[in-house]
């Protein structure tokens, strides 16, 4: 999940509580706001009076407390719970033939439930909604009063025929409230469709502006480096024929420029590719843990002292590619400032971790500044999960780089240019 994602869901989750805080504070103020009113024909009510139990109204306000502060809490935990929510905002219906008569809000907190529910499930608004439908049903054909700010109301009659009437009223009225916070789920679920929508057009845009920034880049490189490598290799090959007089070691000297500068000429197409990053791009072999050897003959050939050992064959691909790019950037920094000192670059592999350990003397045993080409080798390693080291011991200068080798490990061909991209 990106950072945005992980945002977007936060900001979900948070809005989600709004209108359950809402609507509890809403129903809160309705319960305790209803007067604790008894029916003159409370005939357990009076037998609990005549027992001195009603002479402060104390039970009856505990009574009134507890039950709202329970519908309160089940509508403040309806969308996390909702059977359990629902279960909180029934009990208080058993206090019904105690009192002979029940708080209008304890039915109001079955709906409100039914109305929160229904936003994240329909399979999940089913059980508070039938207890809603039926508590109503149940006030209506039982003629028991309901408490509400105004005092006592009735539903209906038994004896008039009033309460079919007052039921289905009740029902239509639950059909028609669910049906409006149905409608809200719908609209609020399109609103979300197009907030990420839109966050994923953003995404692409960004991609595709990072995208033209990099084949700009990978244009001027091309422009200015590759001309510039060209010359160098185009002067070089043409300077004996300019020049006769000159012997066959400066000769084979401008030979080996010349053929560095080609060779730099192609790994320079090749990181152009890669940076582009063009569909019809051709994808070009990149060179694994085994070409190392090749980079080491390349330095001696180039008159750098240079020895390597070690076993490459169990090295994977982009491991292998990393590997290589580092063990190049140590010899061009070997060749940099210990030019007559002896490097030696060992590769080794144990148990599930690869490891590259390049040594050459140093001249100097101050603090190591990383320049550009061992931050970009960190980068390619911790891109891998691995880790670098590089440092002044016992007078000589170490570089150790360290890849964790995966469990699908794959040794066979050479990483392409989406692999060497990852690294």
């Amino acid at each position: 999940m990106s950072r945005t994602d992980a945002l977007q869901s936060s900001s979900e989750r948070r809005d989600a509580w709004v209108p359950s805080a809402v609507m509890a504070t809403l129903l809160g103020l309705l319960i305790f706001t209803s007067p604790i009113v008894l029916p003159d024909n409370a005939d357990a009510a009076s037998r609990l009076e005549a027992a001195g139990w009603w002479d402060d109204g104390s039970l009856l306000k505990l009574i009134a407390a507890v039950t709202g502060l329970s519908c309160v809490a089940a509508v403040l935990i309806a969308r996390r719970q909702p059977v359990t929510a629902t279960i909180l905002a029934l009990w208080p219906f058993v206090a019904i033939p105690l009192l002979g008569t029940f708080v209008w809000g304890w039915w109001l907190a079955l709906l409100m439930i039914t109305c929160l529910v229904v936003q994240d499930s329909w399979v999940r608004a089913v059980v508070p909604g039938v207890a809603t439908l039926a508590t109503a049903w149940l006030y209506a054909f039982s003629g028991t009063p309901a408490v509400l700010p105004i005092g006592l109301v009735n539903a209906g009659d038994w004896d008039g025929g009033r309460s079919v009437e007052a039921a289905v009223t009740y029902t239509v009225a639950v059909v028609l409230v669910v049906g409006v916070a149905v409608v809200v789920r719908l609209v609020r679920r399109s609103a979300l469709r197009s907030v990420r929508a839109d966050a994923t057009e953003r995404r692409a845009l960004e991609v595709e502006s990072v995208a033209v920034e990099r084949a700009r880049l990978a244009r001027d490189l091309h422009d200015v480096v590759a001309h510039h490598v060209s010359l160098v290799a185009v002067r070089a090959e043409s300077a004996p024929y300019s020049h006769p007089e000159i012997g066959d070691d400066a000769r084979r000297v401008l030979g080996d420029i010349a053929g560095d500068a080609r060779a730099a000429l192609d790994e320079l197409r090749q990181v152009l590719t890669v940076l582009q990053r063009t569909d019809g791009a051709a994808r070009a072999p990149q060179p694994t843990a085994c070409d190392i050897a090749e980079l080491v003959a390349q330095a001696e050939a180039a008159g750098q002292r240079v020895t390597f050992s070690g076993d490459c064959g169990d090295v994977p691909d982009a491991q292998g590619y990393v590997l290589y790019r580092a063990a190049q950037e140590a010899l061009t920094n070997a060749r940099r400032h210990a030019p007559s000192a002896l490097t030696e670059v060992v590769v080794s592999t144990v148990a599930d971790v690869v490891g590259l350990r390049v040594t050459n003397a140093a001249e100097h045993a101050g603090e190591i500044l990383p320049g550009r080409g061992l931050l970009g080798m960190r980068e390619r390693v911790e891109a891998l999960g691995g880790a670098t080291s590089a440092g002044i011991e016992d007078g000589s200068f170490v570089l150790v780089v360290t890849l964790p080798i995966p469990a699908d490990r794959t040794t066979s061909g050479r990483v392409d240019e989406d692999a060497a991209d990852a690294a």
